[in-house]
């Protein structure tokens, strides 16, 4: 049995190569980053120390040639001394101050400040003064001894002798050449690196194609499996995770393909059995329609038969009575009495029959006529009562507005008032039973209520079935055959009316009935 196809637009996500790929070379772009900026801040720092040891050097050496210039308080010596010191490219300007501050000379370009060069804040020999972003500040003191007057170019530290400090030399030095290494050497990192991430990518690449291979036909594999509804087996191949995965895989689509065709034979198995179980049905239910209307015809035919002789033998038990009321044998009498009560009896349980089975024939019709409701009320009215004294019941009748004639079918809307009423009384002793009936334009409302045993709510749904009472154990204390109130309910949607009850256990019941009204009444 092929499987049942379901595709399912899915939105697109990047693959499992591409998702490895990606962040392997996330990785290494910022790995070859740090370690440019790490290398480049390393190298900075040793070119800049060396840098620093260079411009120390240049101010002594400028401090010397300074000497003859502070002794002789000459400019032009000085000046002289200035172009030396400037010669070198990372010279921007200088300066020489006396021993007390004054300024001797100074070249173009000089970012020092007069607060900067206070020659009684300075603590060494030689030292880096300042620095900021563009330059490094460096000074020295111009020292000379006694002994080496004439050495224009001697170190101070050697000077033998007693020496004498007679003024301060300053040196800017510019950072230019620092920036530049600094700049080449982060740039020749970051390319280095992008070019080892280009060729760790391409050999990572290589690798993750190999290793996503068997991943790949396994999906294609199962694709195969969801198109076509087969079963094919994939390819034990890979990591030892994947070969899980496919041997996972395998097992299932073996269970599945087992599984489907067990499915497949139940199925076949299933529709022979439906199939004979649907034509066992067929006979059974013509069987009992063919039952239930030979059982209408029967009694139908059978109610005829009995009313007619049961009707004679009422109205000869009558004229009987009558004689004997006339002869004052008041004993056979009563008995009479009783025993056409039961003949009549007997012959509303027969008409209850003959409707029944004209019901379920479908031959019951509705004869709608002009009928004067004021006076059908108060027939019903003066037959039920008889029935409410024997059970010391008080009956009331409660009439609104209602219009004198109604057009409906006398006979089923007595029929309906009669079962209703009846009912109502068999079932309350020493209460109230309560008849309330009105109508407007469309509908014709009645209500009949009562104070009796009631009904508990679980058994509402059962008092509509014909043949049923609530109570239907053989200690029941009320009489009946069950089919006064499902007659009744026949009769309301044969004439479109709405039949309700309410009803609480040992309160009493409220039956209503909403009954359509034809345009012409």
């Amino acid at each position: 049995m092929p499987m049942i196809k379901n595709k399912k637009i899915l939105i697109s996500h990047p693959s499992f190569k591409r998702q490895l790929l990606s962040i392997f070379m996330l990785l290494v772009i910022f790995m070859t980053i740090i370690t440019s900026a790490l290398t480049a801040w390393q190298s900075s720092k040793a070119i800049s120390e060396a840098t620093i040891e260079n411009g120390l050097q240049i101010t002594l050496n400028f401090a010397e040639q300074s000497i003859l210039a502070l002794l002789t308080d000459s400019i032009e010596n000085g000046q002289e001394a200035i172009d030396r010191a400037l010669s070198f490219n990372s010279v921007d300007a200088v300066a020489v101050y006396k021993d007390n501050g004054e300024l001797l000379v100074i070249s173009d370009g000089m970012s020092l400040n007069k607060q900067d060069v206070n020659v009684d804040k300075l603590t060494s020999t030689h030292q880096l003064l300042l620095e900021n972003d563009k330059f490094w500040f460096f000074t020295a003191r111009v020292t000379y001894s006694d002994d080496s007057l004439e050495s224009e170019f001697a170190d101070p530290d050697d000077i033998g002798g007693k020496h004498h400090h007679i003024g301060h030399v300053f040196v800017q030095y510019n950072k230019r050449v620092l920036h530049q290494v600094q700049r080449s050497i982060f740039i020749n990192n970051t390319f280095t690196g992008v070019m080892i991430a280009l060729v760790l990518s391409l050999i990572m690449l290589s690798v993750i194609t190999h290793m996503v291979k068997p991943l790949q036909a396994l999906s294609h594999t199962m694709d195969v499996a969801r198109d076509t509804g087969e079963y094919p087996k994939a390819e034990v191949t890979g990591a030892l995770e994947l070969r899980q995965i496919a041997q996972a895989y395998n097992q299932m689509m073996e269970i599945l393909e087992r599984q489907n065709i067990a499915l497949a034979r139940s199925h076949d198995t299933l529709e022979s059995e439906v199939e004979i179980r649907t034509q066992e049905l067929i006979v059974a239910r013509d069987g009992a329609l063919t039952a239930s209307r030979h059982k209408s015809e029967f009694l139908a035919v059978m109610s005829h038969e009995l009313r007619t002789p049961l009707q004679a033998i009422i109205g000869y038990t009558d004229l009987v009575r009558e004689d004997l009321e006339l002869e004052c044998m008041d004993v056979q009498v009563e008995d009479l009495t009783r025993s056409i009560r039961s003949a009549h009896s007997l012959l509303a349980l027969i008409n209850n029959i003959l409707d029944l089975s004209k019901i379920e024939a479908g031959r019951m019709d509705l004869h709608l006529k002009p009928v004067n409701i004021s006076k059908l009320i108060h027939e019903t009215i003066d037959t039920v009562r008889p029935m409410a004294k024997a059970n010391n019941n008080d009956l009331i009748l409660n009439i609104g507005e209602l219009f004198t004639t109604l057009t409906l079918d006398r006979q089923k809307l007595m029929q309906i008032f009669l079962n209703l009423l009846s009912n109502a009384c068999k079932f309350t002793k020493d209460g109230t039973i309560t008849f309330d009936i009105y109508n407007d334009d469309n509908f014709l409302y009645f209500y009949v209520s009562d104070t009796g045993v009631g009904i508990p709510e679980d058994k509402l749904n059962y008092i509509f079935e014909q043949f049923t009472q609530v109570d239907a154990s053989q200690t029941r204390q009320f009489e009946g055959t069950g089919l006064g109130m499902a007659i009744t309910q026949n009769f309301c949607q044969l004439m479109g009316a709405d039949l309700g009850v309410k009803s609480k256990l040992n309160q009493g019941s409220t039956f209503s009935v909403t009954l359509p009204l034809k345009e012409d009444s």
